[in-house]
């Protein structure tokens, strides 16, 4: 819920400001390691995980890790990053983005628009604290990724009804966490929302800047970001899918 208000406070902050040029590196597959953190085997696993997952029901999911991002946001990079490469089949948008800053020590599952009714943001940081955190803050990103990796490509292979080898049903804790809003509280603010709209108090707040609304939607935040970088290799790409804030992360 938080990094949702700060994704959209960032979106509102880079409209009308300058964009500064931002190279991406190329993908290169579903295992993108550019800050050569993961074990020839652990990334050889990752592989055969998300390949199967993308031959079995088009999904695409894919890590990167790279070594430092400088003094940008990791969250907004990633989203740039899952745009700028397309992950997911355009029109599905069923990419998922495990993205890891080393030198940062930070860490986000991005996830797109099509997968967040499975992979809400809840279930992504949950995902993050207990399968992936473990690994990644003794600096086995490796185990950390991959660890991330099974689960994520579980859910989505039980919701699409297909078994992956490797895979795993994740165990999650139901109780709240950090930076979860309770159930209690979503209730009062959806209470609090209907009667502002009902006394007609809402349409004045939203367009008065009381209330700031709309996750990023590919493309509101302007251009500016260069591809290429790292260089590529025989990878295709990917299929064109969109996200828009979707996920969560943190530090390790």
């Amino acid at each position: 819920m938080r990094i949702k208000i700060f994704l959209v406070i960032a979106g509102l902050l880079w409209i009308g400001a300058p964009v500064r040029a931002q190279n991406f590196p190329a993908p290169v597959g579903f295992v993108n390691d550019f800050a050569h953190v993961i074990p020839d085997d652990i990334a050889a696993q990752i592989t055969a995980l998300t390949t199967e997952l993308e031959q079995k029901t088009g999904a695409e999911v894919t890590v990167v890790t790279i070594d430092s991002i400088g003094d940008y946001d990791y969250a907004d990079y990633a989203i740039r990053l899952f745009e700028k490469w397309g992950i997911g089949k355009k029109g599905k948008d069923n990419g998922v983005l495990i993205f890891l800053t080393v030198q940062e020590r930070k860490a986000r599952i991005e996830v797109g628009y099509g997968l967040e009714g499975i992979l809400p943001d809840i279930t992504a940081g949950r995902i993050f604290r207990q399968y992936m955190v473990p690994d990644l803050q003794r600096n086995d990103f490796g185990a950390g990724l991959l660890a991330g990796v099974r689960v994520i490509v579980g859910v989505i292979a039980e919701d699409a009804g297909v078994e992956i080898t490797g895979a795993i049903r994740p165990r999650l804790s139901r109780r709240p966490e950090e930076g979860e809003f309770p159930v209690t509280t979503l209730i009062i603010i959806i209470v609090i929302l209907i009667i502002l709209a009902r006394s007609g108090l809402l349409g004045p707040m939203l367009y008065s800047g009381g209330l700031g609304g709309g996750r990023y939607r590919g493309g509101g935040w302007g251009g500016g970001f260069g591809g290429g970088g790292f260089g590529g290799g025989g990878f295709g790409g990917f299929g064109g899918g969109r996200s828009g804030g979707g996920g969560a992360g943190g530090s390790f």
